[in-house]
Order: C-alpha cells, then sequence, then structure tokens
C-alpha cells in the first residue's frame, strides 16, 4: 500500500488554554502528512483566521518527517489512535537591538531581567538595556595610565543579594581575564531610565588563579560565583569576598606610598593593610603567589582535578557545580563537602556547557565536532546516554538553556550563527546570522522571550522570541 493511501488514527491533545482545544475524538488523517499539513488540520478544526502555525510531538519527539514514517521508525502500534500532542511553533527569531563595542565581544549574560552584561577584549565590561543602549562601561578598578587593561574573556550578573531591601536595583558584574583575576563592580540600575552608576567602595579583585581566567558563573541566588582557567583549577568565591579597592589610592609600581592606604581586604582597617596589588601585564609580569589573607574563611573554595585547562563551569544547583576542560571531563562538585562527586569522560575538549536549572541535564561544546551534546547524569554512561545536535558548521564555543523550558537552548559558534533549539526534535528550531562573516564568542537568553549574542564584530545582538500564538 502506497503512503498516499495509509490512513492513520490519531487523538490530538494540547496544554493551551481552552479556546486552542478540540475534542479528543480520533481523527483519521493521511501518514503522509508533515507538520505543516497536521498544522492545517488544527487550524481548520479551530477555525482560526488568520491561521497559525503549531509543533506536534509524539511519544515526546518533535514530528520532522512524515506521520508514517515516524511510526514505522518508533515501531508505535497503530491499531489504536496515535496520540499527537500539539504546541505552538517558534517564530523566527526578530532583531530588536545591536549595541556596539571597540573590540571584540568575549561574553554575554542575560540571567538578570534588568540588564545584559557583556565583556569586551578592550578590558571593560559594559551593562546594556534590552533596548541596547549601553547603560554603563566598567574598567577595571586596578588600572593604570598608560596600561592596556588585560582582555576580558568571561562575564556574569550576580542580581541583588538575598537580604538586599524590596526592590533593590543593584547588582554585582563580575568579569575573569586574561591576566587571572577575577574583578567585580557594584552597580546601581535604574531600569526606566535605562541608566546605571557604579556603587562607590564596591569594586572588588579575586586573585588567586594562575593563569588566564577562563569562565565565571553565578551560583543560583548570587551568594556565590565560580570561576576556572588555565591554571586546572576550579574556585567558588564568595561575592563579599576579595580585595576592596579604593581607586583614590596612589599606587607606584606595586607599592603604596607613605600617604595612600590603598587597597586592602574588606573590613581591614589601619597602616598594617596589605599593598596593593601590582596590575599584571600579559607576556610580562608574571603572577604572584596567591595571597594567604585572600579572604576569610569559608569565602573561597579551590578545587582540584582536572588534568588540563578547566573552560567551563556552570550551577546545577545552590550547592552543585560542573566543570569542563581540555582534558576532555565533565566534573560535577559538591560545594559543601568540597568532592568531586561523578566525573564523565567525552571525546572532545569542552569549550562551554550548561546545566539544566535543578538538574537533570547537562549541555556541552567544543572540539572540533561542530556539535552541541547533552547528557543526563542520572543515566550516568551507559550506552545512549549522550545526544547530539548537529547543524552548526564551525566549532561550536557557547551553550545555554532557557530558564523555564527544560527543552530549549541556544547555542553559537565560530560560523557566525546563533541557533534555537529544541532538544525533543534533531534540528534547529531557527538559525539567525548574528555575526555574519565573524565568530559569534557567547550567547544566553534574556528570558524565555529573547535571546542575546556577541561577536568578533563588536556587537551585542538581541533577537525577540515569539510563539505562533503570540506574535505580532
Amino acid at each position: 500500500m502506497s503512503s498516499e493511501e495509509v490512513q492513520i488514527s490519531c487523538k490530538f491533545v494540547t496544554r493551551l488554554p481552552e479556546q486552542y482545544r478540540i475534542a479528543p475524538t480520533p481523527i483519521a488523517v493521511p501518514g503522509k502528512l508533515t507538520r505543516y499539513g497536521l498544522s492545517e488540520v488544527i487550524n481548520h478544526l479551530l477555525n482560526l483566521d488568520p491561521p497559525k502555525p503549531f509543533d506536534f510531538l509524539v511519544q515526546g519527539e518533535l514530528v520532522r518527517t512524515s506521520l508514517e514514517k515516524l511510526v514505522v521508525r518508533k515501531a508505535i502500534s497503530v491499531e489504536s489512535a496515535l496520540e499527537v500532542e500539539y504546541i505552538p511553533a517558534v517564530a523566527p527569531p526578530s532583531e530588536e537591538a545591536t549595541g556596539k563595542h571597540e573590540d571584540w565581544v568575549s561574553a554575554v549574560d542575560g540571567s538578570w531581567g534588568a540588564a545584559v552584561a557583556t565583556g569586551c577584549y578592550d578590558g571593560t565590561a559594559r551593562l546594556w538595556t534590552p533596548g541596547g543602549a549601553q547603560m554603563i562601561k566598567l574598567s577595571p578598578p586596578d588600572s593604570r595610565d598608560g596600561i592596556s587593561p588585560a582582555a576580558v574573556t568571561t562575564v556574569c550578573l550576580l542580581p541583588p543579594a538575598p537580604d538586599s531591601q524590596a526592590g533593590s536595583t543593584g547588582c554585582v558584574v563580575v568579569a575573569g581575564g586574561h591576566d587571572g583575576v577575577v574583578r567585580s563592580w557594584g552597580v546601581e540600575v535604574d531600569a526606566k531610565r535605562g541608566v546605571a552608576k557604579e556603587i562607590a567602595n564596591q569594586s572588588s579583585l579575586f586573585v588567586g588563579h594562575e593563569g588566564a581566567v577562563k569562565c565565571v558563573s553565578a551560583a543560583p541566588g548570587g551568594e556565590r560565583v565560580a570561576s576556572c582557567g588555565h591554571d586546572h583549577t576550579v574556585r567558588v568565591w564568595h561575592r563579599d569576598a576579595g580585595f576592596a579597592f579604593d581607586k583614590t589610592a596612589d599606587v607606584t609600581a606595586g607599592r603604596k606610598t607613605k600617604t595612600s592606604r590603598g587597597k586592602r581586604r574588606k573590613g581591614d582597617d589601619g597602616d598594617d593593610a596589605e599593598p596593593p596589588a601590582r596590575f599584571l601585564v600579559p607576556g610580562v609580569d608574571e603572577l604572584p603567589p596567591p595571597p594567604e589573607h585572600l579572604a576569610p574563611l569559608e569565602k573561597e573554595l579551590v578545587f582540584t582535578g582536572h588534568a588540563d585547562s578547566v573552560s567551563a563551569v556552570a550551577w546545577e544547583s545552590m550547592n552543585v557545580l560542573w566543570s569542563g576542560g581540555f582534558d576532555r571531563a565533565l566534573k560535577s562538585w559538591d560545594v559543601q563537602t568540597q568532592k568531586n562527586t561523578q566525573t564523565y569522560d567525552v571525546p572532545k575538549a569542552i569549550m562551554g556547557m550548561a546545566c539544566v536549572a535543578g538538574g537533570g541535564r547537562v549541555a556541552w561544546c567544543g572540539g572540533g565536532d561542530k556539535a552541541v551534546h547533552m547528557w543526563d547524569p542520572r543515566v550516568g554512561a551507559t550506552t545512549g546516554a549522550t545526544a547530539s545536535l548537529m547543524s552548526h558548521t564551525g566549532m561550536v564555543v557557547s551553550v545555554r538553556w532557557c530558564p523555564g523550558d527544560e527543552h530549549k537552548l541556544v547555542s553559537c559558534s565560530y560560523d557566525g550563527t546563533v541557533k534555537l533549539w529544541d532538544t525533543r526534535g534533531k534540528l534547529p528550531l531557527h538559525t539567525v546570522k548574528a555575526h555574519e562573516g565573524e565568530r559569534a564568542m557567547g550567547c544566553d537568553f534574556h528570558g524565555p522571550r529573547r535571546i542575546v549574542s556577541g561577536g568578533t564584530d563588536g556587537r551585542l545582538r538581541l533577537f525577540k522570541l515569539e510563539d505562533s500564538l503570540t506574535a505580532t
């Protein structure tokens, strides 16, 4: 019997509001129908004008072939009605704004609703409005005239602390650099006016890494931040740790003048405070040994166990941290016990990674396979534990899960594109040529309805996401 003659009895179900529901009575449809034909069926039954595109799920998998091919591949019996769930299709991302930098944009963070953070190779971090207007440009607090600051390689945002007053708009911008130093700035944000200002005496330095910092990541709640780097270590810092830096200090060749109180650990007083650390010039200076008094007890943790550069860190929960590196290993760490609790070996070096909030799946990318990989730690290292998404034509360097939706993620690549995925299918929902002719360096969601990216074209790109029922 030809595919044109095959009829499949389907029961269409949905979780959409009542006006988008149809009677669950089985309906016979041609087996040759793909999602486009099925969408026409739903639009006809709902009498939608104008028609709306839908996507369809069968046993948790997006329909990307004809129904007949899908039931044959999955060996689904059609003796009883096939349950088909319909959901709104995701509309193509539409560009909202562009933010311009003077150098490569190395990283972006959209985790806080009031602003988007970027890190730049000119040594600065910046905050932007969702409309693409620059709120503030943050220079290294320890920079010196005539010395070019080290490139910022990674950035993250810490939202207002849990014990902050209701309605507080003070955040902390954290950036890691090529010089091995993690820096932070306290910033007051006026989201309504689209402006921000640096909070006095809220700049800090976190010194300890003995190589370039590759990634920083804020823990849920913003009390801690993790960092990793070329020194093979993962470090966890408390947001109140590090050195407070006094910008009015007179620093000469790394020594405190007689009249300067210089840089001191938060809470220190008196002239016996430690002198400020000399700014490190990549390729010229060597990193100093980590000071023993870097932070009070339990405000800095150091995890060792990787055999090569650690390039990515991501939090699963407040007490579980994942890391990945050039040693081709994914590792989870219990922050309370400071122990490595799980290790998973992967085929390629890891460049970027992300965790589903609360656990369940880890996504990573890197190496030369141009793919995004996913793994469920609950399954372990069993056969079939890893799934891969293939579509990029260059090395994938960044991946992020969508907040509130464990099925959607975004990735970017040296091919200059940003791709939006639904992990229930193998093909991207949409591909955006965000940095055409250049390399995309970082990507993220800014809430569930916006994606952001940065690249070697010096641009922050912001794209609006809508589904077929809300798109205008």
